[in-house]
Formats: C-alpha cells, sequence, structure tokens
C-alpha cells in the first residue's frame, strides 16, 4: 500500500495546494471510452472493456489523475493513479511521471508502480517505463509515430519471470498500427513481432475498436 499512499499524498497536495493558489490556471477533465478488448502492451488481456479517467492539469505543467478500467479477465478492474510533469524544451516535448497499478477486490494481487519518461518532437516520440520497486526488473520501451489519421507503435517488454526451477525471460515486442476515423471512434491491430520466450508463440494478431463517450 506504500504506492497507494504515495500518489494519494500527491495528488492531495496538487489539488489542495497548488489548485487553490491559482484556480484560473488549472483544469479538471473527464473521458471514458468502450473497446471489444483490453489491449495492454501488445497481449489481449481477454474481455470488453469499459473505462474512465479523471485528470487535474495545471499551467505549470503538473498533473495528476486516477483511470480506471474492466476487461482484464485474469487480474479484474484496474485502477491507475498517476501524477507527473509536462511541459517543452524548445522543440522536445517532455513528460516525467509515476503511476501505480490497484486491483481492488484481488487480496492475492500484489498492487505495482512505475516512472515513466517520454520526450517528443514533431510526429515521434519515445518513451520508457522503469519499475519503482527494486525486486521488479521488468521494463517497457516505446517508439512512436503519427501521419495523420494513423499512428504507429513499437513497443518492447523486457521481463523476467521466476519459475520453480530458475528465471526465465519472457520477452517480446510488439507492433500496433492505429487508425483515427473520426475524434470518436478508432482502430487498432496489434502483432506480436519478436519473443523469447514460449508464453507468446501462441499468440495472434489483435484487433481493437474504441469509441470514446461524448462526455460534457
Amino acid at each position: 500500500m506504500k504506492t497507494l499512499s504515495k500518489a494519494v499524498a500527491i495528488a492531495s497536495l496538487l489539488s489542495a495546494g497548488v489548485m487553490g493558489a491559482q484556480v484560473a490556471n488549472a483544469e479538471v477533465s473527464a473521458s471514458a471510452s468502450i473497446a471489444n478488448t483490453y489491449l495492454w502492451r501488445g497481449q489481449d488481456l481477454g474481455g470488453a472493456a469499459i473505462s474512465g479517467s479523471l485528470d487535474y492539469s495545471h499551467a505549470s505543467g503538473l498533473y495528476a489523475g486516477v483511470w480506471g478500467s474492466s476487461g482484464d479477465a485474469e487480474l479484474g478492474t484496474e485502477t491507475d493513479l498517476y501524477v507527473g510533469f509536462a511541459g517543452e524544451a524548445g522543440s522536445i516535448g517532455y513528460d516525467i511521471g509515476y503511476v501505480t497499478y490497484l486491483y481492488p477486490g484481488e487480496d492475492d494481487i500484489d498492487d505495482s508502480a512505475e516512472v515513466y519518461l517520454s520526450v517528443s518532437m514533431d510526429a515521434f516520440s519515445a518513451s520508457v517505463y522503469l519499475p519503482s520497486d527494486s525486486d521488479n526488473d521488468s521494463k517497457y520501451f516505446v517508439l512512436g509515430a503519427g501521419m495523420g489519421d494513423y499512428s504507429f507503435t513499437l513497443g518492447t517488454t523486457i521481463d523476467s519471470v521466476d519459475s520453480d526451477d530458475a528465471t526465465v525471460d519472457a520477452d517480446y515486442t510488439h507492433f500496433d498500427v492505429s487508425y483515427a476515423y473520426n475524434d470518436k471512434l478508432s482502430f487498432t491491430y496489434s502483432q506480436v513481432v519478436a519473443e523469447d520466450t514460449e508464453d507468446y508463440t501462441d499468440m495472434g494478431g489483435t484487433f481493437v475498436v474504441s469509441y470514446s463517450l461524448p462526455i460534457e
């Protein structure tokens, strides 16, 4: 629960301190969407997903929010808490933050957390996600590009899974192509293109249809 306490404490500081002092420079927004499946880092988690978020952002670049989703057939409902800082340095955009992943109602599942860093220039971006727990050595790297209504993602997970006899590498790379039909409806095709473990050899491509629900 340390990760939850840390995220809540930072979010409370932002909302109670900065927001109270400079309300005119703050903004609260919300989003909601539905999708035929929950696609996460190239993996189809097995169920239709209903998700939504509530976000606070400040003109200084500070932000915090909460995001929740159904659709994970194994772990159940997911709730993410995050806080970060985003801005620009010349033509380079950057975003650094902390996110914790919670699974309410699943007492046998340990909560996890990551720190992330993203940089972008024009239509290109690069991101890295690193675990905040020193006992977890998983890493996730992402390259992204946009071209009109299309976007492309190349993501690589580097992980080690402890088995009964040894530590097994569970590394894989996925490639996603997305098309935004309009501001609300989008389509994504995701395919694992390289893997170093038999866990992913039977994974075919995943096709996702998602629709953003209007929020006034």
